[in-house]
């Protein structure tokens, strides 16, 4: 049954692949939504998952000026602030100055898009894509409080899913309500044990794998939030279960295909390949697709650029002597991602302990032991989104962590004891 789900779900995706290729996408049209208003928006998905958020977000305050003069539901409001969202859990913001401004943005236009929903005459045919806006709103607004404030995080979250339930009960052609209640279900089964006690008094049973089956709904059926329903999929798909890997590589492919003027997705499929299937990256394949991509890419803003420059680092560890077209730019700042270039050294270090035959010295183990503390630190103070934090820091300690190189140097094993080992 699983590998049956798993074959559905790449045949899906690479529908979905296919289907990004073609200008008009062909869309299934929900209540209330026009063929030009569809299309409008799929533009600006394009523009925005393929590296230009500023056209992006021209295209949405354009076709918000439509929705607003034909009396048609906020799909503008909608994905204005999802990509706004996106942008803030990666770090996307150059400064303080326009987090503050992308902030603005996502209270602006949840306010309108509310507002609007809110008006719907819930008796009408167009009503449940009213209810599937306003709760995408309030879901997306209540991601940016997982971290930091769980307990309000729960409570907006559970408004919103009681949106998107009516919305699925009314139509259940509306897919991309599924990605509400898929990213739920998967935050709660990771939750504390008080707050999963407290969802199942409250008749919420709630499995990480039962999420994942519903977030696929809208990741590969979904109409405008399939890639952010992917880029979710991405974070909760297990590194360590082989069918689920691959799911998550067919992913990556997808995206990077699809939008080629985005260096994201590239860096962080090599990230996670470096950090828990290091020898998928070693490869001379690997070498020439990092080139393509660093050739191929001409970022229009600062993290186009940073993602970018985080793929050259990557791109030294197979080419440790870059001409200058792939060398990192070592004087840019790259804000919260400040800890990566010292992981890479760390993940080098690595490498050459587990390519010599012989017992690692001491004073080399102290230096991957240090790398590793450092990388660690300069997370930890980067100011990153409490969420990345997390999740880099899974990633750096899997990947330097000491079982997978002490076993080369047991002579060693009392004097370089690893205090920060999980």
């Amino acid at each position: 049954m699983r590998k049956l789900a798993f074959s559905i779900a790449l045949c899906a995706l690479s529908l979905y692949a296919k289907g990004q290729k073609s200008a008009s996408h062909s869309p299934h049209l929900y209540p209330g939504i026009t063929e030009d208003q569809s299309h409008q928006a799929h533009k600006a998905l394009d523009a925005f998952y393929n590296g230009n958020p500023k056209e992006s977000e021209r295209l949405l305050t354009a076709l918000d000026a439509i929705e607003d003069r034909d009396s048609l539901p906020p799909l503008s409001r909608l994905l204005q602030v999802a990509t706004s969202v996106i942008q803030i859990q990666r770090d996307d913001a150059e400064n303080s100055k326009e987090e503050k401004r992308l902030r603005k943005l996502i209270a602006d236009a949840a306010a309108e898009g509310i507002g609007e929903c809110q008006k719907a005459d819930k008796e009408s045919d167009v009503y449940p894509t009213f209810s599937l806006m306003q709760g995408g709103i309030q879901g997306f607004q209540a991601t940016l409080k997982i971290s930091s404030n769980p307990p309000k995080a729960l409570s907006e979250g559970l408004g919103a899913l009681k949106y998107l339930e009516r919305a699925l009960d009314a139509d259940s052609t509306l897919m991309d309500a599924n990605m509400g209640l898929g990213i739920f279900r998967c935050t709660a089964a990771n939750a504390p044990l008080m707050i999963r006690a407290t969802l199942k008094m409250m008749g919420r049973q709630v499995s990480l794998s039962g999420g994942l089956d519903i977030l696929r709904r809208s990741a590969y059926d979904g109409q405008y939030t399939s890639v952010a329903s992917q880029l979710f999929l991405i974070q909760f798909l297990s590194p360590y279960d082989e069918e689920l890997r691959k799911e998550k590589r067919e992913i990556f492919r997808s995206l990077s295909k699809s939008f080629p003027q985005s260096a994201y997705y590239t860096f962080v499929r090599w990230d996670e390949s470096l950090c828990f299937y290091p020898d998928s990256f070693y490869q001379a394949k690997t070498r020439k697709s990092l080139e393509h991509r660093i050739r191929a890419v001409e970022p229009e803003d600062f993290s186009g650029s940073r993602y970018l420059n985080l793929i050259k680092y990557q791109y030294t560890l197979i080419n440790p002597h870059p001409s200058a077209s792939y060398a990192p730019d070592t004087s840019m700042d790259l804000h919260g991602y400040s800890f990566y270039p010292v992981f890479v050294e760390a993940l080098r270090v690595r490498k050459e302990i587990m390519n010599d035959s012989g017992v690692a010295p001491k004073a080399v183990l102290r230096n991957l032991k240090a790398l590793k503390d450092s990388t660690l630190a300069l997370l930890h103070s980067s100011g990153m989104n409490p969420s990345n934090i997390h999740l880099f820091e899974w990633h750096i300690k899997d990947a330097l962590r000491s079982k997978t190189w002490r076993k080369k140097s047991l002579a060693n094993t009392s004097d370089e004891e690893d205090s920060t080992e999980d």
